[in-house]
């Protein structure tokens, strides 16, 4: 009995231990995310801020934003809310976020994909080869790498993620 337990107190700190952690200071953090603020997709005008990273293409960010646009009401009062679009390299989503970041309303083109799912993603197939979208691709993407953002969403608040 003993033995068994301490087995799965082995196993619990290899699995805790072996987790990706946040690689900065909550205060390196908050730093880095004032860098890249004016490439988020903004939600809400709240005081609070809530920094979000996503992917088009994830199922669990998919569900995020459809859980923030489902409370909005009661969210977006309280909150300000930055998105920021990351690719998981896995769902080849590049060409999706570039035809985001080019629509003249972005926030209502990421719902219509990722939540009400009325435009297919096949619809961007095409990669834009914007120099300014790719840039702040990039830019998204150094912040992100710098933070140790490990997984879609990955949501920040006080410069601490989870």
């Amino acid at each position: 009995m003993l033995y068994k337990l301490l087995a799965q107190i082995l196993i619990l700190t290899v699995f805790l231990q072996a987790s990706p952690k946040q690689l900065l200071s909550s205060q390196a953090t908050k730093q880095l995310l004032e860098t890249i603020k004016d490439d988020a997709i903004i939600l809400g005008s709240g005081k609070k801020e809530v920094h979000s990273f996503i992917d088009p293409k994830c199922s669990v960010s998919q569900r995020y934003l459809k859980h923030l646009i489902r409370k909005k009401r009661k969210l977006f009062k309280r909150y300000r809310i930055y998105l920021y679009l990351y690719e998981l390299k896995r769902k080849h989503s590049a060409n999706v976020i570039q035809n985001i970041f080019d629509s003249d309303y972005p926030a209502i083109l990421l719902k219509a994909i990722m939540v009400d799912k009325n435009i297919p993603l096949s619809e961007f197939d095409e990669d834009l080869d914007d120099e300014d979208i790719n840039s702040r691709m990039v830019r998204i993407e150094k912040v992100a790498k710098k933070i140790g953002v490990f997984k879609r969403p990955y949501i920040i608040t006080n410069g601490r993620g989870k």
